[in-house]
C-alpha cells in the first residue's frame, strides 16, 4: 500500500479492528468506522490487541460515517464491510451517496450474499467477497483478543478481480495475517457456512461452549443434521465445496474450537439481533425453493427467531 492509498474498516468489532489494528501496525494509514464506546476507548487509549499479539496502536477511528468523507482523496482505497451480515444493508445505504466508483468494496462477513447486498448498492464498484476463520473478540471496549490463527481468503470473477485482490492479499499479508486469492471463493464461504449453520445456533439456544456440541449426543445429531441439510443445499446448486466431508470438517472445526462462545451465543446472551438469517435462514430459503428437505434448519431457524423476538417485547 503506497503512502497515498487507504483502508478503511466499516464495522469496526472484533474483526474489523483487529484487521485494521494489525494493518496500521504497519505504518498504514487505517480509518475504522464502529460504535461510539469503542471507538471513543480507542481515540483516548489506542487500539489494544491482547492474546496471540501483544500490541496497542494509534489508528484513526471514527463513529460518525460521514467522517470518512475527508480521507477519499487518495488514489486507491480499500474498504472492508466487516459489520454483522444483518447489517449490511444499513452500512451499504449510509455509505451510497458518500464513496466514488474507483473504491474497492470488499466483504470479510459470516453468512451467505452480503456481497450481493453491497453490490445491490454499488453496482458501478469492483466488490470482492472474502471469508476468514481467525478466532477473535472483543474483550471490552478498545480491546480485541486474538484468540486464534486462522486463513484469510479473498475471491475474484475476474483478471480485474484478482489483480485487485492480490494487491489486498500483499497488505493483509504484509500485516501477519495469512491470506490466500480464492478463485471458487462461493465454495468457500458455502463451506464455512455449513459449520456456522450446524454450530452456532445450537451453542446459542443450549447456552453452552463449541466442545458442548461435540460432547453431547442429542447436539452431535442435530449439528449433523444440519449439516447435511446444507451439503445437500449446495449439491442441488451445483456448489463445490473446499472440503470433500463437510460434516468431518464441521465436527474438526468444532474440536479444534472447544473452549470458544461463539458470536452467535454471544449476541444472545447480549439480547441482540444475530446473524440467523444469512445462515440456517439462507438455507431454508434456498433449500425451499430448490425442493430439498430443509426441516432441521427451520425448527433451529425458529428457535433462533424467538429468541430475537422476546428481546423486543
Amino acid at each position: 500500500m503506497r503512502g497515498d492509498d487507504l483502508l478503511i474498516v466499516m464495522g469496526s468489532g472484533s474483526v474489523g479492528s483487529l484487521f485494521g489494528g494489525l494493518v496500521a501496525a504497519t505504518n498504514k494509514e487505517v480509518v475504522l468506522v464502529g460504535r461510539k464506546p469503542h471507538i471513543q476507548e480507542i481515540n483516548t487509549k489506542k487500539l489494544r490487541i491482547i492474546g496471540l499479539h501483544q500490541l496497542t496502536v494509534k489508528v484513526q477511528a471514527f463513529d460518525c460515517v460521514e467522517s470518512i468523507c475527508d480521507f477519499l482523496t487518495k488514489k486507491e482505497t480499500f474498504l472492508l464491510f466487516t459489520t454483522k451480515a444483518h447489517q449490511t444493508a444499513d452500512a451499504a445505504r449510509e455509505l451510497k451517496t458518500l464513496l466514488p466508483e474507483s473504491i474497492f468494496l470488499v466483504a470479510i462477513q459470516n453468512g451467505l450474499e452480503t456481497e450481493k447486498i453491497i453490490k445491490h448498492y454499488f453496482p458501478k464498484n469492483i466488490v470482492l467477497r472474502g471469508v476468514t476463520s481467525i478466532g477473535v473478540c472483543r474483550s471490552g471496549p478498545g480491546v480485541v483478543n486474538y484468540t486464534g490463527k486462522g486463513e484469510t481468503f479473498l475471491g475474484f470473477h475476474s483478471q480485474t478481480e484478482k489483480s485487485i485482490a492480490e494487491k489486498l492479499k500483499a497488505i493483509f499479508t504484509d500485516a501477519g495475517l495469512e491470506t490466500k486469492l480464492e478463485p471458487n471463493i462461493e465454495g468457500r464461504v458455502f463451506t464455512k457456512t455449513i459449520v456456522n449453520c450446524a454450530l452456532n445456533p445450537l451453542t446459542a439456544i443450549y447456552r453452552v461452549k463449541n466442545k458442548e456440541v461435540l460432547l453431547q449426543k442429542p447436539l452431535r445429531a442435530l449439528a449433523t443434521k444440519l449439516a447435511q441439510e446444507a451439503w445437500a443445499v449446495a449439491k442441488a446448486l451445483k456448489i463445490e465445496l473446499t472440503v470433500e466431508d463437510p460434516i468431518a470438517y464441521t465436527f474438526d472445526v468444532i474440536r479444534k474450537t472447544g473452549e470458544n462462545t461463539n458470536s452467535m451465543l454471544t449476541d444472545i446472551l447480549n439480547k441482540q439481533k444475530t446473524e440467523i438469517d444469512f445462515l440456517n435462514g439462507k438455507i431454508v430459503s434456498l433449500g425451499e425453493k430448490l425442493g430439498v428437505d430443509v426441516s432441521t434448519n427451520l425448527e433451529i431457524y425458529n428457535k433462533i427467531k424467538t429468541l430475537e423476538q422476546s428481546f423486543q417485547n
